[in-house]
């Protein structure tokens, strides 16, 4: 099992609407992608709200996080890792909000 964590940081966003992170949290996404769903937020430097996804077919679930990132407007204000084989020891960086900031991939099939 993988976690594909969204972090969304309301601050970098004009106007930020509460209702997003609840769409965000039910991504439409195809069945079985989504084992699990967490909400956390914090403040580190300013706000973040976590959503955390638990999904066995991470690269399948990105597909449709990316897409939902993008109706909501958020993919400015937003960070998205996910662990590897070794958790944390080998994630991700699949999205951060900052052009100069390389993201990653999935390794190919």
């Amino acid at each position: 099992m993988h976690l594909l964590s969204v972090q969304v940081q309301p601050n970098l966003l004009a106007a930020f609407n509460e209702g997003a992170i609840d769409a965000l949290r039910i991504v439409d996404a195809p069945g079985g992608t989504v084992a699990g769903v967490e909400v956390e937020r914090g403040d580190d430097e300013g706000p973040y709200i976590n959503v955390t996804f638990a999904t066995p077919d991470p690269q399948l679930l990105w597909s449709s996080v990316r897409q939902q990132l993008v109706r909501l407007g958020l993919q400015g204000a937003s960070i998205v890792t996910c662990t590897g084989s070794r958790g944390w020891d080998n994630y991700l960086l699949l999205h951060h909000f900052s052009r100069e900031v390389s993201n990653e991939r999935f390794d190919a099939p």
